[in-house]
């Protein structure tokens, strides 16, 4: 997830916030207070640009940060987490704590032993060439899911270079994602999502988007509910999280936790619930909200890939339904994220549909040379 997100939530908050990512957009500068742009996005977070940016976004700031709060990217590199936390308040899961949830070897064991559905996982290739997945221990967005067999032929390529492979048994079922907050003993659940993926010619498995509320019957969410309520003290999780299942008809199976706020607080936070205070609440002061979440209406949020290079122009004018805006000049890669388009709507299929129209909208507009971005 981009900084910006993050930031969001901590104005609405009340909070100040100082952001470092690899984007620093136009709109994540307007909302932060100081924003600091990483580079080399293809090598992910590392510490020798990482500490010195956080050193550089404390000196900005009117008093002493309270912490940092991390999204996607480090569940691959827990030793920066541990790192991170040496410095400054770590504000939300330790190294040891997202060790253990994207660990395969000590994952999948506990769901075993909690007697959790979860499909059949293991490290080492599986004999069958088809019906598995490859992943990545740590990864994020779905780039890194492929067929075993096309690891297979290419011997891991960079995959292996990028992380520790683990081994997943393919199953049937549409992918909904169960928002929670939990404060190491207990934990709430907060809203259902469903997720889609957004596929090219080198990441089938590519994240799309997602809408909320997701389309269950109601034993259904009691037995999610369950689940999250049964994972979330077993392995200590602290703050906001999200646990992604596949469903299929009443049959339901986890297939991670992702430890740390995600892409779903778009469309569940709100000024009169800003999810970064419950996620503080729950890591500094142990607190869980006591009454449900009051989520918006209906709402979808996904992410526009570029088709092909650009470069943004001036002519570029960025609805207001938009966010993640790069600034002008910006060269965006093929199959690189554009910028993320919003939508509400009175259901979360009709919230989709809506979202899906703007991310047409924005392609066109990014293939008009007149009225939008200039391929380059």
């Amino acid at each position: 997830m981009s900084g910006r997100a993050l930031a969001t939530s901590a104005t609405r908050a009340g909070l100040t916030p100082l952001v470092a990512d690899f984007f620093a957009d136009a709109d994540t500068r307007r909302i932060a207070l100081a924003c600091h742009k990483l580079e080399d996005l293809k090598r992910g977070f590392v510490w020798e640009t990482l500490a010195p940016a956080l050193d550089t976004l404390a000196a900005t700031a009117p008093s002493p940060p309270l912490g940092v709060v991390y999204g996607a990217g480090f569940e691959d590199r827990t030793g920066l987490l541990a790192k991170i936390a040496e410095g400054w308040p770590l504000l939300g899961n330790g190294a040891s704590v997202v060790e253990r949830v994207k660990a395969p070897e000590m994952f999948f064991p506990e769901l075993a032993r909690l007697g959790i559905p979860h499909p059949r996982t293991v490290t080492e290739p599986p004999a069958a060439k088809g019906g598995w997945l490859a992943k990545r221990q740590g990864g994020a967005g779905g780039s890194h899911v492929v067929t075993s067999h096309v690891v297979a032929a290419n011997a891991g390529g960079d995959m292996t270079a990028g992380g520790r492979l683990y081994f997943q048994e393919k199953v049937e079922g549409r992918p909904v994602s169960a928002l929670f907050v939990s404060n190491g003993n207990r934990g709430r659940l907060l809203g259902f999502s469903e997720q889609w993926a957004t596929p090219n010619r080198h990441a089938k498995w590519r994240y799309g988007g997602a809408a909320q509320p997701a389309e269950l019957f109601e034993g259904l969410e009691a037995r999610l509910t369950e689940i999250v309520e049964r994972v979330t003290p077993r392995f200590e999780l602290s703050g906001l999280g999200s646990a992604d299942f596949l469903v299929n008809g009443d049959e339901v199976r986890l297939l991670e936790i992702n430890p740390r706020p995600g892409a779903t607080l778009d469309i569940f936070d709100s000024e009169a619930q800003p999810l970064l205070r419950l996620h503080l609440e729950a890591v500094v002061e142990n607190q869980l909200p006591t009454a449900p979440l009051t989520l918006p209406a209906a709402s979808s949020a996904a992410v526009v890939y570029a088709m092909d290079p650009i470069t943004v122009s001036k002519a570029m004018v960025w609805p207001d339904w938009t966010a993640d805006q790069p600034a002008c000049g910006e060269r965006i890669d093929k199959y690189r994220p554009i910028c993320t388009v919003l939508a509400r709507a009175e259901t979360g299929a009709e919230a989709k549909r809506l979202v899906m129209d703007r991310i047409s909208i924005i392609l066109a507009a990014c293939a008009d040379q007149e009225g939008g971005a200039q391929w380059t």
